[in-house]
């Protein structure tokens, strides 16, 4: 004869498991969907072909390289770091950003990083788009940035 057995779940178990193969399950569509955005490029964006061959074969507008300029906020100093090739701004950052001066400016970080976001897609500096509720510190960062520019303009 054959030995039956029985096999209890516990209806606590059975949930528990559920809900992490879910959990599970959307972190891995999640991470798929992190990794082929990141591949992609950004959504969304689709520059004219007219546009991108013009600036690839236009005279160039920036020395490449790295330049910096300096902000006083309240008896503290601030670099602000922009990183440019010949056509093109790649990145814009805060140097020496201590917690204090986060703590101070909670939008200075999220305005500046809005304002890379826009200036990477090869936006001109007089159409950039302020974010509501941050457009005071944006024209700050804004100034701070052309200054920096004007540093790297190659002028004819």
């Amino acid at each position: 004869m054959s030995k039956t057995k029985i096999v209890v779940f516990k209806l606590k178990e059975l949930l528990l498991t559920a809900a992490l193969v879910v959990f599970a399950v959307a972190i891995v569509v999640l991470v798929v969907a992190w990794i082929s955005i990141d591949k992609e490029g950004t959504p969304g964006v689709n520059l004219p072909s007219a546009d991108r061959d013009s600036t690839e074969t236009s005279a160039p507008l920036y020395y490449p390289g790295v330049y910096t300029t300096t902000m006083e906020m309240n008896d503290t100093t601030i670099h602000l770091e922009l990183v440019c090739d010949e056509n093109h701004i790649n990145s814009v950052r805060l140097i020496n950003l201590d917690e204090a001066m986060e703590t101070m400016y909670p939008l200075l970080t999220p305005a500046l990083e809005d304002l890379e976001l826009q200036l990477t897609l090869d936006v001109p500096l007089e159409e950039l788009k302020f974010t509501e509720g941050s457009t005071y510190t944006q024209t700050i960062l804004v100034e701070a940035i052309e200054l920096t520019l004007a540093k790297a303009e190659v002028t004819e």
